[in-house]
């Protein structure tokens, strides 16, 4: 008995797994670019309230952020690390609630290219 099996995909994703194998699958729909720019926007506007070096270390690495995630397939592993060092972050923004806002906005932007 010959098995064969036809798949005929337009404009989709198709993942196929044999026996007991596991697929873990990322797929970017087209997440709207204005939203992480509106993101990045509301964190860079609202680093003046805060020390010189303090401002430099959150915009170092919410623009790293920002450019994986442009990139066509961000890199999960980088994604993981930023979250990591955005995370003692949200002690620095305590008092300045549009930064926190938006870097948690941030952080919940991320958190679906690593899941």
């Amino acid at each position: 008995m010959n098995d064969t099996t036809t798949f005929n995909v337009n404009g989709g994703q198709v993942s196929i797994a044999k026996d007991n194998a596991t697929i873990y699958v990322t797929q970017n729909n087209g997440v709207p670019a204005n939203e992480l720019d509106t993101i990045m926007k509301g964190i860079i506007d609202n680093l003046s309230h805060l020390k010189e070096e303090d401002a430099e270390q959150i915009k170092d690495i919410v623009e790293m952020a920002d450019e994986e995630l442009k990139k066509p397939e961000p890199k999960v592993s980088r994604l993981r690390s930023y979250l990591t060092v955005i995370a003692p972050m949200f002690t620095i923004a305590n008092g300045i609630p549009t930064l926190a806002d938006n870097l948690q906005k941030l952080v919940d932007y991320i958190t679906p290219f690593i899941h």
